[in-house]
């Protein structure tokens, strides 16, 4: 038997269970906060998912945009070190990478980031196979054997992507 309260606080409508444009921001430094506000202000989700492997840094960069949510249209802001949060999404921008170390070559800069992806881009394949991934780094990479330089920002579909990590 369910209280008056209860009864006068129905849900009218069923929850979406599934967004329809869910974007996914792994990395939540510098550049991943600023597409995150870019995102939020234009509109461009209904849903926003943030994850870093820094909890503490991630957590006060989802405080600062729920603070703010007052003013946007995207009403779910989710967060976490699981890339579970990713799941269903439509887009996914990944921001997360070193940072080049006094003395370091950018083809060593390279080989870490490389790396680091490897551990990322399965991930996101596990969770949203069908996704779009923007790889925001420095320096720019194509994802290949030879792992060639380019300067040309990329968007690839997921299984390109995890077909040429797995290489």
């Amino acid at each position: 038997m369910s209280s008056v309260k209860e009864q006068l606080i129905e849900t009218l409508t069923e929850e979406d269970k599934d967004s329809q444009s869910k974007v996914t921001i792994v990395g939540a430094g510098a550049v991943g906060m600023a597409c995150a506000i870019c995102i939020l202000l234009k509109d461009l989700a209904d849903e926003l998912a943030l994850i870093d492997v820094v909890a503490d840094k991630l957590k006060g960069e989802v405080m600062d945009l729920q603070h703010g949510s007052l003013f946007f249209n995207t009403s779910k802001i989710v967060s976490g070190k699981d890339y579970s949060v990713s799941a269903n999404s439509k887009l996914v921008i990944i921001t997360a990478g070193a940072r080049q170390q006094e003395g370091e070559s950018r083809l060593n800069l390279v080989q870490r980031n490389v790396d680091i992806m490897k551990s990322i881009i399965p991930a996101i394949v596990q969770n949203s196979p069908d996704c779009k991934m923007l790889i925001v780094s420095n320096p720019g990479l194509i994802w290949n054997k030879r792992r060639n330089l380019s300067q040309c920002p990329l968007c690839l579909g997921t299984k390109w992507c995890l077909r040429c990590c797995e290489s």
